[in-house]
């Protein structure tokens, strides 16, 4: 037969066998949750959406460092290209007389008079023979320049910068243009040197050409 403090005793067990039963029966809910087929499947989705954020963002570097790289490439293209353009215009401007000229080359020295022929021949033999910077008696030579000034004189200075060697022995060689034009009347002296200066020349001006420009 129980007593009183039997069931008080029977109770209280009771009690904390419940809350035991419940802790556990919530516990196993809990690892069920985590062990079941779509809770790992939700694990790999978000592994995958992780790992395609990571390729992204490896992309997205990439790309840029390629855009970087474009945009070196293309800025040092640009710069070698305006480098290319001003030395194109300083030679451009040294042809055409519009700045002065220096380097190695040969004084031709002539005593005699020569007409125009004569002259027209001889300017034309040394830019043949690969010369473009040419001076007679002080006055560069460019593309319009008038050569008549120079027919009749009793001297000429002519200065020729360009291989000196090749210049003097191209217009020495026999029947070169030193034999052409020389005669008991005109004595002509080649010397070479190792530094020349041609001045600038007379700009250049067009007489019949014009400008097109649309309409």
């Amino acid at each position: 037969m129980f007593k009183k403090n039997d069931y008080y005793i029977i109770a209280v067990a009771c009690f904390f066998l419940g809350i035991f039963l419940v802790a556990q029966f919530y516990a196993g809910r809990e690892y069920s949750r985590v062990i079941q087929p779509e809770n790992n499947e939700v694990i790999a989705l978000e592994v995958a959406k992780l790992t395609k954020t990571n390729a992204d963002l490896r992309r997205e570097v990439q790309d840029l460092t390629h855009s970087f790289d474009v945009y070196r490439s293309s800025t040092e293209s640009n710069r070698d290209a305006y480098e290319k353009y001003q030395s194109d215009i300083k030679r451009l401007s040294i042809i055409n007389g519009n700045l002065p000229a220096s380097g190695q080359g040969v004084v031709i020295s002539i005593q005699g008079k020569l007409d125009l022929p004569k002259i027209v021949d001889l300017i034309n033999a040394i830019k043949n023979i690969g010369s473009e910077i040419i001076s007679v008696n002080g006055v560069r030579i460019t593309v319009n320049q008038n050569l008549d000034q120079f027919a009749g004189l009793n001297q000429y200075e002519i200065k020729v910068i360009g291989n000196s060697k090749l210049v003097k022995t191209a217009m020495e060689r026999k029947g070169g243009i030193v034999d052409q034009i020389k005669n008991k009347d005109i004595v002509i002296k080649i010397v070479e040197s190792n530094s020349l200066t041609v001045e600038v020349g007379t700009p250049l001006e067009f007489r019949y050409a014009r400008i097109v420009t649309d309409k």
